[in-house]
């Protein structure tokens, strides 16, 4: 059976068809913390807590996934990713070695031989010079690695695989990461345009640090313990500030892609067959902010006079973490 995989930059998210039709995913955190020169004692206690962790030359450790946060929270380190800005993170000389590890971890290894894996690639930013070539091509030497049949697929039409059926594969849809937004307009399965920007969760964090004075980690620990983007006030008045700021930059990162879809459309609508109207579907990490929908709601109908797409509603994907990897899946299994 084909498998799906969302490389994102925050989370790796598999997906697979079980033997009883259901679908069932698996994830992991795309970080890692290098611990240099540990000794037996640390050696000890990774084993006994059983944390996944690889040992590197000159007695170095690096720990992966979800416990390389927590980690380096206790030991006041800096945690690493191999991914940034939504591709490999090109001054991370360990990412490579990192990123096979936690793809082989979500994974493992193929059920029959040659098995097809779709793995998302984001569509070529608008607001950056980035070429995704290479980013593509690492991945598939990876993925070939592990003794996979690899075949890439845009991001944002994944989750138009995901959660358009019901609309005849046609919709335009953004997925809304830590690393970028992508965006792609899908008429019956075919993409019709596709970009993204190139900020997300990241920039809100760092962006809302630099405005309050705080750090990028503190911003997204305020963050994750929940937002409400339309009631701000709602929380510990010690942190009011923040909230504030959290909400000026997700109003910012909104109107950039609303922006993006005006200047994307505008340019190749000569080109794009569509139906009188059609739904725009949410998901991503980021969109979990507490109001999300109806935040963007109401920053879209500041814009639908000049919006040049008739929009028949705006939707939440059913599960916004997994809607990539579970559209590449369903992608697959049609190929």
């Amino acid at each position: 059976m084909p498998v799906g995989l969302d490389c994102g930059t925050c989370f790796l998210v598999s997906a697979r068809q079980g033997d009883d039709g259901q679908v069932n995913t698996s994830s992991v955190r795309d970080a890692f913390l290098e611990i240099e020169g540990a000794d037996a004692s640390v050696l000890n206690m990774l084993k006994m807590s059983n944390v996944s962790y690889v040992q590197g030359e000159n007695n170095n450790l690096y720990i992966v996934g979800e416990a390389a946060v927590s980690l380096s929270n206790l030991m006041k380190l800096e945690a690493r990713r191999p991914l940034s800005r939504g591709i490999l993170s090109p001054g991370e000389l360990e990412a490579e070695k990192m990123l096979i590890i936690l793809i082989r971890s979500v994974l493992k290894a193929p059920t029959v031989e040659n098995e097809t894996v779709f793995y998302s690639i984001p569509a070529k930013p608008i607001d950056r010079d980035i070429d995704i070539l290479f980013h593509e091509a690492i991945l598939k030497r990876i993925l070939e690695a592990l003794q996979y049949k690899a075949v890439s697929m845009n991001e944002g039409a994944a989750v138009v695989f995901a959660e358009a059926g019901k609309d005849n594969f046609t919709a335009l849809a953004t997925s809304c990461g830590s690393g970028m937004c992508n965006t792609a307009l899908v008429y019956q399965t075919m993409v019709g345009s596709a970009f993204s920007i190139s900020i997300g969760g990241d920039y809100i964090d760092s962006s809302a640090a630099k405005a309050t004075g705080s750090t990028a980690t503190r911003i997204m620990s305020i963050k994750e313990k929940g937002v409400d983007l339309l009631n701000p006030a709602d929380g510990d008045p010690k942190t009011l500030r923040e909230r504030e700021a959290i909400v000026v930059y997700y109003k910012n990162l909104i109107h950039q892609v609303i922006d993006g879809v005006k200047r994307e459309f505008r340019k190749g609508s000569s080109k794009i067959e569509l139906p009188e109207s059609l739904p725009w579907i949410l998901s991503g990490g980021t969109s979990l902010a507490k109001n999300f929908l109806e935040f963007f709601k109401i920053e879209l109908d500041k814009d639908r006079s000049s919006f040049p797409l008739n929009i028949s509603e705006v939707r939440m994907a059913k599960n916004p973490l997994n809607a990539v990897a579970q559209g590449l899946l369903i992608a697959a299994m049609n190929e």
